[in-house]
């Protein structure tokens, strides 16, 4: 015998209850042919309990006629004291009225004596083994059942689930968080317990049987909703439903978790964001209305001296307004980052206006980009102005500048190039670095910022003497074709 067949045979062990010996040799010889049963027998009832009190078995086949405990008295002993173990009467013919008693007894079947001993004991194991299974089956649908009622109670979120639109069933979690009875929501349909306008703008009728006929039609759902609970109390959560394949109605299951709290803090953040930029803001205004004053008396001063001492003062003042007021003009483009959501912005297009907002001061720019978009921070505009405000500054008068796209694996990787001097080995992990640099060192430290927010790095990786090359990877994930996700 192969492996495969030893591991496909499955060997149930049944006890064979019959006080006439002949007939114990002659059934287990016949039950054991094919392998798929291993017989103990006993020759009568109150042997039969003191074996399945020592040992447990798959199943039992018992004669009806036997001195002192008949078989359907066994039978009932059985179901006291050893459970749904299956159980097969094998009575003589003409019995009809012991097979009702005995089914109405709990016995799983039964098989009549006579005939043809070969047919009769294969019906015989075709009887056991068919109840076997049929057990196996029974008892792991309730462990399935008792596990997943033991996860469905057990759940630090609501759960509920659904019959049509109405709910039938729900978690003590569901009970606890909202604050209602088991009476008083079962039956009720989702938009009786929900705030009239939903967070999609739909009114909660309209958005729950949108969300629930797509369920029910495979589709899982994930969204957020606005619950209003029997004591008044509006809650927020985000929800998850998906169809249960269960025997019956249709039935969806829905997971509630509570981000009330979650929404009230990003609310305070939003609103303390919202003051520090108007702080920001009215000092920032307030600061280069100083450094106007400040540049105007230096003027003053220039034209009231010819001292050549003076006027190298002057000069370092004026340096040093310039450099204050490029701080300035960083703080503001800081406070913008991170402010409003990422979002998939056209590659292209962004490039294009980045290079328009140098006012092109001789820049030549090549784009090889055409339908991917990124998934960016909405200042992504400003990290490739900077990358090119760059280009300008070192690569020469007239710089040309190179974007393309390259699928590196299941990533994305934009190159930006251009022809000028490159960036020493040296420095090449340093230029990211703030304050790094000849000029303010904030444009490429800026860069770097604006990208890591959807987890987008950069690197440059030029030659030096041949030009800059800055490659920007872009994960998995973070990129698509055509308004189609790629790398997913």
């Amino acid at each position: 015998m192969c492996d495969l067949e030893a591991l496909q045979m499955v060997q149930y062990s049944v006890l064979y209850v019959d006080d006439e010996p002949a007939l114990l040799e002659i059934g287990t010889a016949f039950l054991e042919r094919t392998g798929a049963l291993t017989i103990e027998t006993a020759p009568s009832g109150r042997e039969a309990l003191v074996r399945l009190g020592e040992r447990t078995c798959d199943a039992v086949i018992a004669d009806y006629r036997m001195p002192e405990m008949d078989g359907i008295e066994l039978l009932k002993e059985v179901r006291q004291h050893f459970g749904d173990i299956p159980f097969i009467l094998f009575t003589g013919r003409g019995r009809e009225e012991v097979v009702v008693e005995a089914l109405n007894c709990g016995a799983d079947g039964y098989v009549q004596k006579g005939g043809d001993p070969r047919s009769q004991f294969a019906e015989l194991e075709h009887r056991v083994v068919q109840a076997v299974e049929r057990r196996r089956a029974v008892r792991a649908l309730r462990d399935s059942e008792e596990r997943y009622r033991a996860l469905f109670e057990g759940a630090n979120d609501p759960i509920f689930i659904f019959e049509e639109d109405r709910f039938v069933d729900c978690n003590e979690k569901a009970l606890d968080t909202f604050r209602c009875t088991r009476e008083f929501l079962i039956g009720k349909s989702p938009w009786e317990l929900s705030s009239p306008v939903q967070p999609d703008g739909l009114p909660a009728l309209a958005s729950a049987v949108e969300k629930i006929q797509a369920a029910y039609a495979g589709q899982p759902q994930f969204f957020e909703w606005r619950i209003a609970a029997p004591s008044g109390k509006r809650y927020d959560v985000e929800m998850s439903a998906s169809r249960l394949d269960v025997k019956g109605p249709r039935q969806l299951q829905a997971i509630v978790r509570d981000v009330t709290d979650r929404k009230r803090t990003q609310a305070a953040l939003i609103a303390a964001n919202r003051k520090m930029h108007l702080l920001s803001s009215i000092t920032r205004h307030d600061i280069l209305n100083q450094l106007t004053v400040l540049q105007g008396y230096l003027e003053f001063a220039r034209d009231r001296t010819t001292d050549p001492v003076l006027l190298g003062y002057l000069d370092r003042q004026q340096q040093a307004l310039g450099f204050i007021n490029r701080q300035i003009v960083f703080t503001q483009d800081y406070q913008d980052l991170g402010v409003r959501a990422p979002e998939y912005q056209d590659l292209r297009e962004c490039v294009t206006r980045a290079a328009e907002g140098l006012g092109l001061r001789g820049l030549t720019l090549v784009t090889e980009a055409e339908g991917f978009e990124t998934y960016a921070d909405p200042m992504l505009e400003k990290a490739f102005y900077n990358l090119f405000e760059n280009a300008v500054r070192y690569a020469g008068p007239a710089p040309t500048v190179g974007v393309h796209c390259q699928r590196r694996e299941r990533s994305l990787v934009i190159v930006v190039e251009d022809d000028g001097p490159g960036i020493p080995a040296g420095e090449k992990d340093k230029i990211f670095i703030r304050g790094f640099g000849k000029n303010t060192g904030l444009g490429l430290f800026l860069v770097r910022e604006i990208l890591s927010i959807t987890g987008i790095a950069i690197q440059e990786t030029g030659e030096p003497g041949v030009g800059a090359r800055f490659e920007i990877l872009v994960p998995e994930g973070g990129w698509q074709v055509g308004g189609a996700a790629t790398g997913v």
